[in-house]
């Protein structure tokens, strides 16, 4: 590989034999392994890694649902934790459409029966958006409900991701 003057991030997902209830049926592992890496490097600071690679690997045990979301939120919190330099957190949410009822968070049952899904990953404390991603069929006003939804989710869940790498680097010191 060549000489770079910023760092190049390297994501992967994958799932245990295990992690479904249909044995060995795990989701599309290089299709989310793409959006791990849209949503997060917006947000890593690649600039202060000149000739490196942050890699960023992500084994589901066991999936109930909502699995991109929660990898991206964790995979976020665990590259603060590690230190390295990132303009802010990643948090993510999303939310089926089932009829006309918006779920957030959905379940693998409430996901197999869903007529639209909608997921979005921000920078809650800069209000940037790191990825945005929408199947199915929605009106205008369902798209506009389910970005408020999930854009309130994720200043709230954002809030929480800060409180708690704050409570464990006051646990190290």
């Amino acid at each position: 590989m060549m000489y770079s003057d910023i760092g190049r991030l390297n994501c992967n997902i994958s799932y245990t034999t295990f992690s479904t209830s249909i044995r060995g049926q795990g989701s599309d592992n290089k299709e989310f392994s793409a959006m791990l890496h849209k949503a997060l490097e917006g947000a890593i600071i690649l600039e202060s890694f000149p000739k490196t690679t942050v890699d960023v690997f992500a084994l589901v045990l066991e999936s109930g649902g909502s699995d991109l979301p929660v990898i991206i939120s964790c995979a976020s919190l665990a590259l603060a934790d590690a230190g390295i330099m990132m303009y802010d957190i990643v948090s993510s949410v999303s939310v089926t459409c089932i009829g006309k009822n918006l779920i957030i968070d959905p379940t693998s049952e409430e996901e197999d029966h869903q007529d639209g899904s909608f997921l979005i990953s921000c920078m809650p404390s800069r209000n940037e958006v790191t990825q945005l991603t929408l199947t199915g069929e929605w009106t205008t006003a369902k798209v506009h409900e389910a970005m408020e939804l999930c854009i309130d989710a994720c200043s709230k869940l954002g809030d929480i991701m800060r409180s708690c790498l704050k409570e464990a680097a006051s646990t190290l010191q």
